[in-house]
Parts: C-alpha cells; sequence; structure tokens
C-alpha cells in the first residue's frame, strides 16, 4: 500500500508542479533575428554637439539666395525663400564653412576668414 500511495503522490506532486511553474515562472526567452541594417537616414539638418549640449555645426540645405539670422539661443536659422537649395556646413556661429550646389562662387579671403 506505501509503494502505490509514493507512486501516487510523486505524479500527483509532478504534476502540480509542472502547472505551477507554468503561471509562476518568468517566461522563456528565446533567440531573435538581427534586426535590419538602417540603410537611410532622413531629416532637415543635422547638427553636431559636444558633451554639453552646445552646438558645433549644422548640416543642412537652404534656398540659393537665403539670407541667415542669429536666433536667441545663438543658433543661425534660415529666412525662407523658395526656390532652387544648396548643401551648407554652418559653424557654431552661423558662418558658412563650405556649400554646394547652386553655382560655383568664390568667396573672398576676407569673407572665409570670419
Amino acid at each position: 500500500m506505501t509503494n502505490k500511495l509514493t507512486v501516487v503522490v510523486a505524479l500527483t506532486a509532478g504534476l502540480l508542479g509542472g502547472l505551477l511553474t507554468r503561471y509562476i515562472a518568468p517566461p522563456v526567452a528565446f533567440a531573435q533575428d538581427k534586426q535590419a541594417v538602417t540603410k537611410e537616414v532622413r531629416a532637415q539638418s543635422l547638427t553636431l554637439v559636444d558633451a554639453s549640449d552646445h552646438a558645433l555645426g549644422t548640416f543642412t540645405a537652404e534656398p540659393i539666395g537665403n539670407r541667415m539670422t542669429i536666433n536667441g539661443r545663438g543658433m543661425a536659422t534660415p529666412q525662407t525663400i523658395i526656390g532652387p537649395t544648396r548643401i551648407v556646413l554652418r559653424d557654431a556661429n552661423g558662418t558658412e564653412i563650405w556649400s554646394a550646389g547652386g553655382g560655383a562662387r568664390i568667396r573672398p579671403l576676407l569673407e572665409s576668414s570670419r
């Protein structure tokens, strides 16, 4: 009789233990597929900042013949003029460092040294 009782207790304990682990234990983690590599990044401008969150430079597209103004935070902001655009790299003060598009323009030495 004790052998039968032992077998019944063992089966009951195994069944209850299996049911409890289904509801109490954390879910099983499965391996995941590799995430797709981003092939394109879209933005209207890209601003490089230092560790203190101060802008070091801005890479953007702006209309040809655009005038730049300095806003309250010291950042250069364009006044919108509709037309063809060019690509511009500006430093933290809003001074144009490099540009492409909009025709070849040679900047005088005084203008490029600001």
